[in-house]
């Protein structure tokens, strides 16, 4: 008798063990593994509102990158961290290129975008009144493209600049480059022909890390006009002269959203830290009615390319 409640309460031990096990696969396949990076994984050019939010973070890389290993991602695990601070359009490169590819919807946005600030053109203001009749309309992308290093009248160069493709806001100015090739936002893949490229080609190549602050510190030498959002133009004051932004036609926005594992939250109180950050650096409060900013699966191939021409 004693053998068979020995063997009985072996055999409760392993049931319980096994059930225990089971118990925890299932909170990992839900929440991620039980060891995976915590916090915010943050695009790395809005690493400093991270940091300013007090959030917790679980690190910082280039937008471009986080995006290529969430395209791939077999599970959730890929996000390396709880949500990811990023604009828009890199969430909407995200879905529809899972979805193309036919791999399962594992992301998606939480809520509605924390910040909103619509892309600017800053100019030389002189150089600017020289494009504008050079063109015959007010300088935009596809004036600075066609004039691109033609000669202004100090003997400068024209060279317009962005952000590299591969960062949150460098995404979204490309499009603004794009769209302004076109005179138009609804446009497709299929439409960049080999005019098009040619002259995205000219803008792409100017791509930069700061294209603003260059401007600002090397002079209309270096870059006549730069690509920007306006919560990154609160200062064009530059020895060099006077800079005007001001947002080219068409009008893109772009919004910062979190990207999070499918039906998964964040915290209310790290939404309003991080929207209370992006406020202090700039960012407006979000906008309302469409970005205009192109599908994701048009996004996708502005980045490859922008990144082919850099």
């Amino acid at each position: 008798m004693k053998r068979f409640a020995a063997l009985v309460a072996a055999v409760l031990m392993v049931v319980g063990a096994l059930a225990l096990r089971q118990a925890r696969d299932d909170e990992e396949q839900a929440d991620g593994p039980a060891d995976a990076p915590r916090g915010i994984v943050c695009a790395d050019d809005l690493e400093a509102v991270c940091d300013a939010a007090g959030v917790p973070v679980a690190g910082a890389q280039a937008a471009g990158r986080t995006a290529d290993a969430l395209v791939a991602a077999a599970d959730t695990g890929a996000l390396g961290g709880d949500a990811w601070l990023v604009t828009a359009a890199w969430a909407a490169l995200v879905i529809d290129e899972r979805a193309r590819l036919g791999e399962a919807p594992l992301f998606e946005v939480a809520g509605e975008p924390l910040a909103s600030s619509p892309v600017v053109l800053a100019v030389w203001a002189d150089r600017a009144d020289q494009l504008a009749r050079r063109c015959g309309a007010a300088t935009g992308w596809r004036c600075l493209a066609e004039q691109s290093g033609t000669t202004l009248d100090a003997g400068d160069r024209v060279r317009a600049a962005g952000p590299d493709v591969d960062t949150a806001i460098g995404l979204v100015v490309a499009a603004s480059q794009a769209a302004g090739l076109f005179g138009r936002s609804d446009f497709a893949s299929n439409d960049f022909d080999p005019a098009f490229q040619s002259l995205a080609g000219r803008l792409a190549s100017g791509q930069a890390g700061d294209p603003l602050r260059r401007m600002r510190v090397e002079g209309p030498g270096q870059v006549t006009a730069a690509g920007t959002v306006q919560a990154g133009a609160a200062n064009l004051a530059s020895s060099f002269g006077t800079i005007v932004a001001d947002p080219p036609a068409p009008a893109l926005r772009a919004d910062v959203v979190l990207v999070v594992p499918r039906g998964a939250e964040v915290p209310s109180s790290q939404r309003q830290d991080l929207a209370d950050a992006l406020r202090a650096a700039g960012w407006g409060a979000p906008a309302d009615g469409p970005s205009d900013l192109p599908a994701g699966g048009v996004l996708a191939a502005i980045r490859t390319l922008w990144s082919q021409s850099r």
